[in-house]
């Protein structure tokens, strides 16, 4: 027989045949498993769509439950004046920073950035308690918080710390003997 016998003919078209099935079930695999990959990418794509909508509902409430905290407390602490928070970017809120504008009693409105270091402080105080008043910690440590006070502020600082009380610990450590007391 030359070149193959009918024999060796039928093997090796059997054998081709076999191959031929077993690459067959094999793209389907390939398929099956593509398949389940692209689906899986899609229900990833919706999950992590409908968290980011969910986060941004929830800063956006947040913020403003903080913001309109900050515009009451603000003038509390500071005997006047007013302030505001406001995103640096309206179109992404989850990449938007947050700028402080403030005007202690007798200054215009403008960047905390420019404020003294006393009005600095009094202006993080009332942001820290407006968040604690949206979410309160079970404590909190206030490290020298009042050094660049005034005696004044610190009187007020004190006021509104004892008013706190009722929602957290405060672990303060200070100098100032006004603190203390």
């Amino acid at each position: 027989c030359w070149p193959l016998c009918p024999q060796e003919l039928a093997v090796a078209k059997q054998q081709q045949e076999d191959l031929l099935e077993d690459k067959k079930k094999e793209l389907a695999d390939k398929e099956k498993e593509r398949d389940d990959l692209v689906n899986a990418k899609a229900e990833l794509r919706e999950v992590i769509a409908r968290i980011d909508k969910q986060s941004r509902e929830m800063f956006t409430e947040t913020f403003e439950k903080v913001r309109e905290n900050f515009q009451k407390l603000f003038p509390d602490l500071f005997g006047g004046g007013k302030a505001n928070l406001v995103l640096t970017e309206e179109e992404d809120v989850l990449e938007a920073g947050v700028e402080i504008v403030a005007s202690p009693p007798g200054k215009q409105l403008r960047s905390i950035s420019l404020l003294s270091g006393g009005e600095q402080t009094m202006t993080a105080v009332a942001l820290l308690f407006s968040l604690y008043q949206v979410k309160p910690s079970p404590f909190c440590v206030l490290d020298e918080l009042d050094a660049p006070l005034d005696d004044a502020n610190i009187e007020r600082y004190v006021k509104k710390l004892k008013e706190f009380l009722a929602y957290s610990q405060f672990i303060v450590i200070t100098h100032s003997k006004r603190t203390i007391s």
